[in-house]
């Protein structure tokens, strides 16, 4: 029997089957009666998955692409930017500013917390001619999550526009965009909309499109313009077979729910961290309040490799789990628990853990991991 391949990754993520096969339809001319109809239905759904009265773009592109896209289309060279700079992902944010000529102003916390208000507060004191403050919701890289709400409430009645990269904290947390006040909301296909990547998201308030008429345009391809322009359909070629995939993921997130989906991945997400703990693992985020639903990060056990563990899970069980980033990167591992992620599939990854750290010779408690993600899911009410 060929090993089925599974992944417990913080993106891509595991695909449902019937988001697959819709992918695998025959392809239709993007610029059809069908592509139309099929666009205006997408087009309907996915503003209530960002809680926004606004439009929400899809792009041919992956999360990275929007990023750019994000800064290059409301800030002009030479502009200031505040970055909340604590994992990989805001580090990224802060390489993209510079190389499209702006002044960036960083705000680095360690990895594995989150930035305080306190020090986003007085870093826009000291530097009130920023333009925007640039922000990612879930740093997959330390499994952090920071305040977007009170971010955007604060920049709120500011001049700056708050920019955020939901790409993996978008259906996994709570994000209200409009209430909020975000003005630029980024995300993905490989994250919680269950979906292979290539597809990614944006959607712009109106405090943005005000900012982004003064700025001179550095993309076209990327043009948030051209796509208001030729809104609902695509200004170029879209990814027809992932749109097509794209309407099967909105009709399973409608079938769960808003709600239920968040309460889902946050109750999975506090078994993960339960179930680790148990087995010995060092928790890398140490604050439960800003620890992400969407993948929890963890330090092996001293005389574990954390490196072989993730080879044996690989090689004897077909399941992908991630290794460190930055400090940890010899000693951590990122368990993804984001997207079509159910109690099944978390207690089956925590079942091969078990079996792999058996045969490195790690002492636990057999069935420790299992029983601390029952019970839980018992408090937390989850059971999907």
């Amino acid at each position: 029997m060929t090993m089925k391949l599974r992944m417990a990754t913080p993106g891509p993520t595991q695909v449902p089957n019937e988001i697959l096969m819709a992918g695998a339809k025959e392809v239709i001319h993007h610029r059809s009666p069908q592509m139309q109809t099929l666009i205006e239905e997408i087009n309907h759904e996915l503003p209530k998955w960002f809680r926004t009265q606004n439009d929400v773009y899809i792009l041919l592109s992956s999360g990275t692409g929007v990023m750019e896209a994000a800064i290059s289309n409301s800030l002009n060279i030479g502009d200031k930017a505040i970055v909340v700079s604590n994992g990989y992902f805001g580090e990224r944010f802060v390489d993209i500013c510079r190389i499209q000529g702006v002044e960036v102003v960083e705000i680095r916390t360690p990895w594995g917390t989150s930035a305080s208000m306190e020090s986003i507060q007085e870093t826009y004191e000291l530097h009130q001619d920023a333009k925007a403050i640039l922000v990612v919701y879930s740093e997959t890289s330390t499994g952090v999550k920071n305040d977007i709400q009170s971010i955007g409430q604060f920049f709120k009645d500011k001049e700056p526009i708050v920019i955020v990269d939901a790409i993996s904290g978008l259906l996994s947390h709570a994000l209200e965009m409009d209430e909020w006040g975000l003005d630029i909301v980024l995300a993905a296909s490989h994250k919680g909309f269950m979906m292979p990547p290539g597809l990614a998201f944006v959607s712009v308030s109106a405090k943005a499109w005000n900012v982004i008429g003064l700025v001179k345009p550095r993309s076209y391809y990327f043009s948030f313009e051209r796509y208001r322009k030729f809104y609902p359909m695509a200004p170029s070629s879209p990814g027809v077979s992932l749109i097509q995939a794209l309407q099967v993921s909105l009709q399973l997130l409608n079938e769960e729910g808003y709600d239920a989906c968040v309460r889902r991945h946050q109750g999975i997400a506090k078994a993960t961290g339960a179930a680790l703990e148990a087995l010995g693992f060092e928790l890398f985020v140490q604050d439960p309040k800003v620890r992400s639903n969407t993948v929890t990060v963890a330090k092996a056990p001293g005389a574990i490799s954390a490196k072989m563990l993730l080879q044996i899970l690989n090689n004897q069980f077909g399941l992908t789990v991630t290794g460190g980033q930055g400090e940890i990167k010899d000693t951590g591992i990122r368990i993804g628990h984001v997207g079509a992620v159910d109690v099944i599939d978390i207690m089956g990854i925590f079942g091969a853990i078990e079996m792999s750290l058996s045969e490195m010779g790690h002492t636990f408690e057999r069935g420790s991991s299992l029983q601390a993600i029952q019970h839980s899911l018992a408090e937390e009410s989850v059971y999907v």
